[in-house]
């Protein structure tokens, strides 16, 4: 055998793959991070050439990969069980390979390693001491982005494999970080394009593409299904966010612009939180909102906004969430902090959320509202953010709607929906 470690994979010529999964092995071969997403949940043939690519990959080569799912119960009953063993069995019927029913691996001839990983799993912190040559994470759209850097941190294995991170995934709402990763090429986190953009690939696959290996009946039942249902099950498409966008009339093209410095009258929106505490620096000129700066502390407190923005250089007044006037830290409201530090607060009252966020969807549409491209937390929040029953989603991504909220409480302080525009101490451009 080579040094390399090469597996001879015996006849595995009698698997006769789909068009769309003969499509889907260069896009898994030609990019670092490739996606395959459609419709369905086991049909359209997605987990089954994935798991097909990474064990021709670990024939290569010595070396070690990871499959990926939020819970170890799903990755032990739909890939260890299922999935893996059709894969050996259609493919490599010659492939002698050990399972490992403790750790939840398997070994090749060549001793390369497979090993089925729950980012809940007991095993976490041992796989995650690992350095791995390929990471695949299956139902992606289950897993939070952070969790996903976090393991993609361990694709640092050393031998001649060039390194690999596939995902598969039913395609959730556009809101997703998903979504802005591969179609929008965008980084979920900063909202900028990504650096390396032509390192991502992505395909879409759906049932139809499979009818070779599923039943009619299925098609049927997918095309029966309510409409929102069958775009994303039959069609693979991108579902609007849940119940929609919550600032529907933001657009990074008309409302992100540079702006020159003003020493116009700042106003400072703040939004009480510890993970994370957020504000938005707000200045009025001509008729216009110039949002010029933001702050976004995680695991902050009141104490350490102060000090942020007095490090800054932002002075003058607040405009905060009013619940403020009772919520304490240290024995001491964050009100009364804010006024320590030598902030002004004006008398605030909460509006209703939904009259909030009309009010800052209503400047937008006028294109009266004008934001830095350095605020880039607060541009995600607005193209992210969603109503979900109701209610704006802080479930999905717990990390948003607090920096929009910081926003809306001084636009709408300022000049609130019913048009009573405060008088603003301003000074035009220079």
């Amino acid at each position: 055998m080579p040094l390399c470690g090469v597996v001879q994979l015996g006849n595995i010529l009698d698997f006769k793959k789909t068009t769309k999964q003969s499509e889907a092995i260069p896009v898994l071969a030609g990019n670092k991070y490739s996606a395959l997403y459609g419709g369905s949940w086991s049909r359209s043939g997605k987990t089954f050439i994935i798991v097909y690519a990474l064990i021709v990959r670990a024939s290569m080569c010595k070396s070690r990969h990871a499959i990926v799912r939020r819970t170890f119960s799903s990755v032990k009953r739909s890939i260890f069980l299922d999935t893996l063993p059709k894969v050996l069995s259609i493919c490599f019927p010659d492939l002698p390979v050990k399972y490992n029913k403790t750790d939840y691996y398997i070994t090749l001839p060549n001793g390369s390693e497979i090993w089925l990983c729950g980012l809940d799993d007991s095993r976490v912190e041992k796989i995650l001491g690992m350095e791995f040559s390929t990471i695949y994470f299956n139902e992606a759209s289950e897993l939070d982005y952070s969790n996903i850097q976090t393991v993609i941190s361990r694709l640092a294995e050393k031998n001649k494999l060039t390194k690999r991170v596939w995902f598969d995934f039913n395609p959730p709402a556009k809101s997703h970080w998903s979504y802005w990763l591969f179609i929008k090429k965008l980084d979920p986190i900063e909202s900028e394009p990504l650096v390396d953009a032509e390192n991502y690939g992505h395909m879409l696959m759906n049932p139809r593409d499979n009818l070779e290996n599923i039943d009619e009946e299925y098609i049927k039942i997918l095309e029966n299904m309510p409409e929102k249902d069958r775009e994303r099950f039959l069609n693979g498409n991108f579902s609007e966010s849940d119940d929609g966008a919550a600032y529907y009339a933001f657009d990074r093209e008309l409302h992100v612009k540079e702006m020159q410095k003003s020493h116009g009258t700042i106003f400072i929106g703040l939004d009480f939180n510890v993970q994370p505490m957020t504000g938005v620096i707000v200045q009025y000129v001509n008729g216009q909102f110039y949002v010029s700066d933001e702050a976004f502390l995680e695991n902050s407190d009141t104490y350490k906004m102060c000090n942020h923005l007095l490090t800054k250089g932002y002075r003058g007044t607040v405009i905060p969430d009013s619940t403020g006037r009772n919520r304490k830290t240290s024995g001491k409201s964050d009100h009364q902090i804010l006024k320590e530090h030598g902030f002004q607060i004006p008398h605030v009252q909460n509006p209703f959320v939904t009259d909030r966020v009309n009010n800052v969807n209503r400047l937008l549409t006028d294109n009266r509202l004008i934001i830095n491209p350095k605020c880039k937390k607060l541009i995600g929040d607005l193209e992210k953010v969603s109503w979900k029953d109701n209610k704006l989603d802080q479930k999905t991504d717990p990390m948003l709607t607090h920096i929009s909220d910081a926003l809306g409480y001084a636009l709408w302080y300022l000049e609130p929906i019913q048009g009573m525009k405060k008088k603003i101490e301003t000074n035009k451009y220079r």
